[in-house]
C-alpha cells in the first residue's frame, strides 16, 4: 500500500469518566512522541467529550493545554458527531482498509469494554484488549475470581453496595475489626479514584461517609490490606510473544497513600523503575503478571499491580489500558527495557490490524 492510500491511525482519548483527565495527559504524551519519533504519526486526534460527542483536535491545540490532570480539556472545534456510534457510521469508515484506533482512553467507556464492543461490531482495528477481557478486568471482583481459581494469590475481600444497603456500615466495620487495616475502592474504576485506606476508627468513619456520597462509582469492594512491597508490572506482546517489563515499585512516604495525587502528581510517593529487588523477586512478580495477562485474555499489553511478600506475590488488579502519560509506569518500564515508546505504539497498531474479529 502506498503512503497516499495508507489507512489512518487515529488516537482516541477523553471520555466521560473521572479518568478523562489522565486520558488527555496520555494523549499529549503519545501525540508528541509519535510526531517527533515516528515516521507514521497519528493521522487524526479524536476527543470524546463527557456528553459523548466526538471532536477532531489539532495537535498544537492539544499540546497547549496546561495542567491536564486538574484542568478539563475543551476542544476548540465543534463536534462532528454526537457519539462514537454515529461517528463510525460515516462513509469514511467503509473503505477496504478501515482506520486503526489507538485507545488512549481510561476508566469507564475506555476500559470497561463498551468502546471495544462498538469497534468490534464494525470490525474496526483498535489497540488493547477486546471487550470481554476489558469488562472482566474492569470488574475487579470478577477478575480476581478468575485468577484465584487458577492459583494466583489475592486478598480477602467483600462487596459493598455504595452505602445504599442497610447493612453496608456493619459489613465494613466488621471487616475492619477482623483485619485491622483494610482498603475500600470502587469495583469498576482506576487511577486510585475513590480509594480509601482504613487503619483506625477515624479513617473508618470518614470512609463510610465518603462512600455513602460516592454513588457515581457504583459498587465498592473492601479488601484486607496486604503488607509488602508494592509493585506493578507491564506485559507487552512483542514480536509475537509476551514479554514482561521490568517491575516498578511504589514507595509511600509516612502517612501517604497511592491515591490520584500520589500516582500522577507525585505527592507523598516515590516511584522506582526498575524496582530494587532481587532477580528472583523480579521473576516471581513477572510470572504472576504474565499469568494474569493470559488468564484474563488480555491482548497487546496490560499492567498488573502486585504486592510482593516473602512467601508469595499477591495480585491487586490488572489494567487493560494503563496510563501512558509522561509519569506513567508503562513508559518508565519501556525505557528501562530499552524500548522506545514510539516503537511500542507502532507495534500495538500492527497488532490491532491483525486482530481476529471472528473470535
Amino acid at each position: 500500500m502506498t503512503a497516499k492510500s495508507a489507512a489512518k491511525n487515529i488516537l482516541l482519548f477523553g471520555g466521560n469518566s473521572d479518568e478523562r483527565f489522565v486520558s488527555v495527559a496520555s494523549a499529549q504524551n503519545l501525540a508528541r512522541i509519535m510526531k517527533e519519533k515516528s515516521s507514521t504519526p497519528f493521522s487524526e486526534l479524536w476527543f470524546i467529550a463527557p456528553d459523548e460527542s466526538v471532536s477532531r483536535v489539532d495537535d498544537s491545540f492539544l499540546q497547549s493545554h496546561t495542567d491536564p490532570f486538574k484542568t478539563a480539556f475543551v476542544p476548540s472545534s465543534k463536534p462532528f458527531a454526537k457519539s462514537m456510534e454515529s461517528a463510525l457510521r460515516s462513509p469514511e469508515f467503509t473503505p477496504a482498509e478501515p482506520p486503526t484506533f489507538f485507545l488512549g482512553l481510561h476508566g469507564t467507556f475506555g476500559e470497561d469494554g463498551k468502546i471495544q464492543a462498538l469497534l468490534e461490531k464494525h470490525s474496526i482495528p483498535f489497540t488493547g484488549s477486546g471487550s470481554r477481557s476489558s469488562h472482566m478486568c474492569f470488574d475487579k471482583t470478577l477478575a480476581k475470581k478468575v485468577v484465584s481459581e487458577k492459583g494466583v494469590s489475592i486478598a480477602e475481600g467483600i462487596l459493598l453496595e455504595s452505602g445504599a444497603s442497610a447493612d453496608f456500615e456493619k459489613k465494613l466495620t466488621d471487616f475492619f475489626q477482623k483485619h485491622g487495616k483494610i482498603v475500600a475502592k470502587p469495583v469498576s474504576n482506576g487511577s486510585s479514584i475513590g480509594l480509601h485506606i482504613i487503619s483506625d476508627e477515624a479513617g473508618l468513619k470518614r470512609a463510610i461517609q465518603d462512600i455513602r456520597k460516592q454513588s457515581a462509582y457504583g459498587t465498592f469492594m473492601s479488601e484486607q490490606f496486604i503488607e509488602g512491597r508494592e509493585l506493578t508490572v507491564g506485559v507487552i506482546d512483542r514480536d509475537g510473544s509476551l514479554m514482561p517489563l521490568p517491575p516498578s515499585e511504589v514507595v509511600l512516604n509516612p502517612g501517604a497513600s497511592f491515591d490520584y495525587d500520589g500516582k500522577y502528581l507525585g505527592r507523598g510517593t516515590t516511584e522506582i523503575t526498575p524496582a530494587k529487588i532481587t532477580p528472583e523477586e523480579c521473576e516471581r512478580a513477572q510470572i504472576v503478571a504474565l499469568k494474569a495477562h493470559r488468564l484474563l485474555g488480555c491482548y497487546g499489553y496490560s499492567r498488573t499491580d502486585l504486592v510482593l511478600q516473602k512467601d508469595r506475590v499477591v495480585l491487586i488488579e490488572t489494567n487493560t489500558l494503563p496510563g501512558l502519560t509522561k509519569a506513567s509506569f508503562i513508559p518508565q518500564q519501556l525505557n528501562a527495557a530499552g524500548i522506545e515508546v514510539a516503537d511500542f505504539v507502532e507495534s500495538q497498531q500492527a497488532l490491532a490490524r491483525r486482530r481476529d474479529f471472528s473470535r
